[in-house]
């Protein structure tokens, strides 16, 4: 397909008008706290290392979350009960450290610390109830003006945009068992020594996620007595 068939747009008209209105002086956009939710992610993984290791000094963890999106849901039974689900995604970002092997004799063994730096992914969603945040749907709907043309299509669009519902997490808990696979002893060298190159990682991971929506909130003014002596 050639470019003269591909689809283009020719400009005829654009105008624009407009109406301001002034906001009242009492009159701000805030951070509404919804509510809060813990979550429980189990995770489990295979984590292969570059070089043979003979054991694991230390691991540093950090949770980074990526997505965090609520998306309401209506009951197919009862159209006025409204939950949500909370969409989370991102991962734990892992530095292992550990030693290797150089030389080894009878009485010991002598390497190097290596470190490897990974990302354990986890994508899950949760259920979430009595958390109402401010949600509209968009309406669009064909309309005719003055009668139906078959030479024309009319529509009307009306189409509200809703703060997003944001995240913050609070707090974070992780458990963790890491599993060699396919342990092999050493050759020669010191009883029960042996390397892996495989880790069988399995996490709990608690989150506290607060939720928060932005809205334009009217501050009453403060209530004035007066006093009589």
């Amino acid at each position: 397909m050639s470019d003269k068939d591909c689809a283009r747009v020719t400009p005829i008209l654009s105008d624009c008008t407009a109406h301001t209105t002034p906001a009242h002086a009492d009159t701000f956009k805030v951070d509404v706290v919804l509510g809060t939710v813990d979550v429980q992610l189990d995770i489990e993984a295979e984590i292969d290392l570059d070089c043979p290791a003979l054991d694991i000094k230390d691991i540093d963890k950090e949770v980074c979350v990526t997505q965090c999106e609520f998306i309401d849901v209506k009951s197919p039974v009862d159209v006025c009960v409204t939950t949500g689900k909370l969409f989370l995604g991102g991962f734990v970002r892992k530095n292992i450290r550990y030693s290797t092997v150089g030389c080894v004799t009878d009485e010991g063994i002598c390497g190097d610390i290596r470190h490897c730096t990974v990302n354990v992914p986890f994508n899950c969603a949760v259920p979430i109830d009595n958390i109402f945040p401010h949600l509209e749907h968009n309406d669009s709907a064909t309309k005719s003006f003055h009668g139906r043309k078959l030479k024309q299509f009319d529509q009307s669009l009306w189409q509200p945009l809703n703060a997003p519902v944001e995240c913050e997490i609070n707090c974070v808990t992780i458990n963790e068992r890491d599993l060699f696979k396919n342990r092999t002893p050493l050759s020669y060298g010191p009883k029960d020594e042996g390397t892996f190159c495989k880790i069988i990682e399995k996490m709990v991971v608690f989150l506290n996620i607060t939720l928060s929506q932005k809205r334009v909130v009217t501050l009453a003014p403060p209530k004035t007595t007066t006093t009589t002596c």
